[in-house]
């Protein structure tokens, strides 16, 4: 039996690593089907997303943020320069789904410092055109984080966590 992402490309993505005064990170209990499954308990992840063609990273990191979050108060900390790939499940089956035809995602990604206040997040995608990606949402450090997060992205976090490390509160 053949693995169904043989021969698909990985898709461009920037993921956000979206830190408050507290050096806590921002986290969304992901409401989304399809390649990026997940298992209960194990629903929570950062914002991230597609890049347009000849988008800037830090405002494709930015327009994400905003269409997933509400949030716009950022100020830019950092930036990874390599591309980091992660492998949608071997499990995952067919939906239709628009990362369907992708084996995994190659990501950058950014960490922005948040300075508004919290009551600036709007999860309910209602002022954008996007589908609503979070049901909830919380503050956690960098360790307890990878507690709830989805099995196949735990390395990537723990990659994104070491590169930013000097910025997060680890317990």
């Amino acid at each position: 039996m053949s693995d169904w992402r043989e021969g698909k490309p990985y898709r461009p993505n920037v993921g956000i690593c979206l830190i408050n005064k507290e050096s806590l990170v921002w986290f969304g209990k992901s409401s989304i089907a399809g390649p990026e499954i997940v298992s209960p308990g194990r629903e929570w992840q950062m914002p991230q997303g597609g890049i347009e063609e000849a988008e800037d990273l830090v405002e494709a990191a930015k327009r994400e943020l905003w269409e997933e979050t509400g949030a716009k108060s950022v100020e830019l900390i950092a930036a990874t320069d390599e591309w980091w790939t992660y492998e949608f499940p071997e499990n995952y089956k067919a939906t239709g789904h628009k990362l369907d035809r992708f084996r995994g995602q190659k990501q950058k990604w950014v960490a922005f410092q948040f300075v508004g206040a919290d009551h600036e997040f709007n999860i309910t995608a209602d002022h954008t055109d996007e589908p609503q990606e979070f049901l909830d949402w919380r503050w956690m450090s960098a360790t307890e984080a990878l507690d709830f997060t989805v099995d196949f992205k735990i390395e990537q976090y723990r990659r994104v966590f070491s590169a930013f490390s000097e910025y997060l509160r680890a317990v």
